[in-house]
């Protein structure tokens, strides 16, 4: 059996009903979480090492970059 370890990520999305936008900036907007997306298959024996992994370098990442860059991990089994 085979599992799969996806991600998602938090977009700004215009919200504005007449969808206006400045100069790139947004009349309205929120942050919204994107669909999940497949990083890796992994078996099942090697899912909570590369699980912890990926959420390690997105917390490398939160703290260079920003909160911008917070990402959610989930694990699923494969299809």
């Amino acid at each position: 059996m085979s599992l799969v370890i996806q991600s998602r990520q938090q977009v700004l999305v215009n919200t504005d009903p007449l969808r206006r936008c400045y100069n790139g900036c947004h009349a309205k907007s929120e942050l919204q979480w994107s669909a999940w997306e497949n990083l890796e298959h992994v078996t099942p024996q090697e899912a909570p090492r590369r699980l912890e992994f990926w959420k390690e370098l997105n917390a490398y990442a939160v703290s260079e970059r920003g909160i911008g860059a917070r990402k959610e991990y989930q694990l699923v089994g494969a299809e």
